[in-house]
């Protein structure tokens, strides 16, 4: 018996990053959907189960930050991917309870594929981007 594919969800307003971590992510075996703006993330979210939650800082509607902050403990497993993060803004994130990185682009894509897989499926973090 074959166990289900993993849900990633990523929120990237560019839509050329989206594709990039889409494909990447699928690689490692992952079912992934993609969104555009923090309010469509959040009904996604809201929705039903995903597994990880690949979030950009810097989004249309709805800002990352605010978006998890208004999860809170709803929130799954989360990757931040974001260009920018000042150094207040990453230390409060990595003190939310579902944010398992912050990850500065541009990163290694191989890499950072790992580590979401490994997220989704509740492994130890054991990779570094």
């Amino acid at each position: 018996m074959t166990e289900p594919r993993r849900v990633a969800l990523v929120a990237d307003n560019d839509e050329s990053v989206a594709e990039v971590l889409r494909v990447f992510l699928a690689r490692e075996g992952l079912s992934v959907e993609v969104v555009g703006d923090g309010l469509r993330a959040r009904e996604r979210l809201l929705a039903g189960p995903v597994d990880v939650f690949v979030c950009d800082l810097d989004m249309p509607l709805l800002a990352g930050e605010n978006l998890l902050e208004g999860l809170g403990a709803q929130a799954p497993p989360t990757v931040i991917a974001s260009g920018y993060v000042e150094l207040g803004t990453e230390a409060r994130l990595r003190r939310h309870p579902a944010v398992r990185d912050v990850v500065r682009k541009p990163f290694d894509l191989l890499r950072f594929a790992a580590l979401v897989a490994a997220i989704a499926r509740g492994e130890s973090q054991a990779v570094e981007c």
